[in-house]
């Protein structure tokens, strides 16, 4: 089973946007291969479009930290809020269907609580002068744990709406 199985690319675009307003995170849908297929691209920042534009920035940092922490949801069956390597939070959920992984949806690009974006990482990743990420950095607006959790949660509860509707269709 794919995502688009699941729900059509269009809902996914449409649940990557509400998650982006509610929560001002990069709302990603990704497929089980970790690629991300709607073709959607919103900003929380300024930093995180400037990282991505950089080989070293996708490779070090974004890519980075999907994998693993997808693979960690992928395990795990279970939520994860983490920081990446630059300091921004990341959330992924794990889509199962009948036992099987189909992908995630997930949120990043956001200062967790007290944490701050590791400027000279950053820097060191993508060849921008720190005074730049600094600059990038400093419009980054923070999250806190309970918000994230709040996120996650609202993940959670549309992914459990589209299986029920999946289910019931299969079911009839």
């Amino acid at each position: 089973m794919l995502m688009t199985d699941l729900l059509p690319k269009e809902q996914w675009v449409a649940l990557e946007q509400e998650i982006h307003q509610r929560f001002g995170l990069n709302a990603r849908v990704y497929d089980d291969k970790g690629f991300s297929f709607t073709g959607h691209v919103t900003w929380s920042n300024a930093l995180c479009p400037a990282i991505k534009a950089t080989k070293g920035g996708t490779a070090a940092i974004c890519s980075v930290a999907h994998m693993a922490m997808a693979a960690e949801a992928r395990q795990t069956g279970e939520t994860v809020i983490a920081e990446c390597d630059a300091g921004l939070v990341k959330i992924c959920v794990p889509v199962f269907v009948d036992d099987v992984f189909i992908g995630v949806v997930g949120g990043c690009g956001r200062i967790l609580d007290q944490g701050e974006v590791d400027a000279f990482m950053v820097g060191k990743s993508t060849g921008m002068a720190e005074a730049q990420v600094e600059t990038l950095a400093a419009q980054v607006e923070g999250l806190t744990t309970a918000q994230a959790q709040e996120a996650a949660h609202f993940m959670e509860e549309r992914l459990a709406a589209a299986l029920d509707i999946c289910r019931a269709k299969a079911g009839s």
